[in-house]
């Protein structure tokens, strides 16, 4: 076998690796937990990783020694440069690739999504972030501040405004008893007392929140107007990063490529999206799998000097 080409994709829920030959056929997929390093930790993270590779050898029946000759990670989490500096390190040290890139979540999602590589991504998923870039090639990034911070249009965020109005709902100063109900459905609790016992003093995970998006996405997709607004003030949080992104970089009618398994889970909130975005902009496509971008951009590796 000859050397391999090597796609990370690391979000705040799942870690995914393409394995593929140097053309870009991919050869194998490997999943793994979430490899965020600001929500994991760094030894989290880089298990995650190497998981996830292990994965996707096994499942392209190669041989694990295998050299790759170029490697690109586009990980949430290492927008700072000392984070960046520390992940770089390791994969040095773990001599993963013989030429390797790293670049945040949002860098794959442009490169499979828009035509040339330059436009806007949207990403959101457990959080949410923005990126531009320009023909010449300058980036611009607009969140992904994390989930204390901003991921504003997350699912996070999504997840606590559906749980306020839920709870505001059981003391009688909302109306959103169908999302009230379904909450408690989700979770198989008997009252919205259990709420706090739950949230509070169980061991829930940021990702467990986020992914309360797929009863509000049902019911947003039933035309529930309690749904359907929480879902369009996560479209207007989105489209207002993803015009800053713009005006910041003086693009005219870019390309928006978006992922995040929000986006991905529902028509509501992209046609919401496409609403508050208005005129003004090319098209907007969805990016099923990221990860394609990340072999996008280490076959460029390949070519630079």
């Amino acid at each position: 076998m000859s050397e391999l080409l090597l796609g990370i994709d690391g979000g705040g829920s799942n870690t995914r690796a393409l394995l593929a030959s140097l053309d870009g056929t991919v050869l194998g997929r490997g999943y793994a937990p979430s490899s965020n390093l600001q929500s994991v930790g760094f030894p989290a993270a880089t298990a995650a990783i190497r998981q996830a590779i292990a994965a996707a050898f096994d499942a392209a029946g190669i041989a694990a020694d295998t050299p790759i000759a170029a490697a690109c990670l586009g990980l949430a989490g290492v927008g700072r440069p000392a984070d960046h500096t520390r992940i770089a390190a390791w994969i040095e040290h773990e001599a993963i690739a013989r030429r390797s890139a790293i670049v945040t979540d949002a860098e794959p999602v442009l490169a499979a999504g828009t035509p040339e590589g330059w436009g806007v991504a949207l990403i959101s998923g457990t959080g949410s972030v923005c990126v531009g870039r320009d023909r010449q090639g300058r980036a611009v990034q607009v969140g992904g501040w994390g989930y204390l911070l901003g991921d504003e249009g997350s699912g996070y965020d999504l997840a606590i405004r559906a749980l306020r109005l839920a709870t505001q709902t059981a003391d009688g100063r909302a109306e959103a008893h169908a999302l009230l109900d379904a909450v408690l459905r989700h979770w198989n609790l008997a009252a919205p007392v259990d709420l706090v016992g739950h949230v509070y003093r169980t061991a829930i995970m940021r990702p467990a929140i986020a992914d309360l998006t797929r009863p509000v996405v049902a019911l947003a997709a039933q035309g529930d107007r309690d749904a359907l607004d929480l879902l369009e003030g996560a479209a207007v949080e989105l489209a207002r990063a993803a015009r800053v992104a713009a005006r910041r970089l003086g693009l005219h009618e870019p390309p928006v490529a978006l992922a995040g398994g929000l986006l991905g889970a529902s028509p509501e909130l992209r046609a919401a999206l496409a609403e508050c975005l208005g005129p003004g902009w090319g098209p907007l496509r969805y990016v099923d799998d990221p990860a394609l971008g990340t072999l996008v951009l280490a076959r460029r590796l390949l070519t630079e000097s």
